[in-house]
């Protein structure tokens, strides 16, 4: 079966944006760990690490929303190949999939937990008990975040080879 320009165009889709997106949510925890790396904590001054805090939370607030994007973008491209491609149904369903649904579950657990950090008062935002699951979160976030990005390299070849 030949795949045209449009074909690979929609099967493309998805994984384009789910590098950009596993970029994104990367940067939003390398950014933040930033502050707590006692060698960096020495060279920032107080004014870059509360704009390091601002940007992560701004971002936070979009990371649900992009994450469901790309998802919203893997289903559109597994119906157009089942529809147009005709590809079995039970070639649709994969554990890169079932991950994916995983982390937008994490994705949305974090900014729930980062809105309530920054909701309580500012002197005890480092005390809250929310910061540690947050950041517990994280870490796991960037483990399956990887095994996302793995099954789906492996994904793709099968897709299009």
């Amino acid at each position: 079966m030949s795949v045209g320009l449009i074909d690979a165009l929609v099967i493309l889709a998805h994984p384009l944006a789910g590098m950009a997106a596993a970029y994104f949510l990367y940067k939003q925890w390398s950014a933040i760990k930033s502050i707590r790396r006692k060698s960096d904590i020495s060279t920032m001054s107080p004014e870059q690490k509360d704009e390091i805090l601002n940007k992560h939370q701004t971002m936070g607030k979009k990371a649900p929303s992009i994450v469901a994007f790309v998802i919203t973008l893997a289903i559109t491209a597994e119906i157009y190949r089942g529809i147009v491609m005709d590809v079995p149904l039970s070639e649709l369903v994969s554990l890169h999939g079932w991950l994916g649904a995983l982390l937008l579950i994490a994705t949305i657990s974090m900014s729930k937990t980062g809105r309530s950090m920054t909701s309580s008062n500012s002197e005890d935002y480092h005390k809250a008990p929310q910061r540690n699951m947050h950041s517990k979160i994280g870490g796991a976030m960037m483990w399956l975040l990887a095994s996302i990005v793995f099954l789906g390299f492996l994904r793709l070849l099968e897709v299009l080879g």
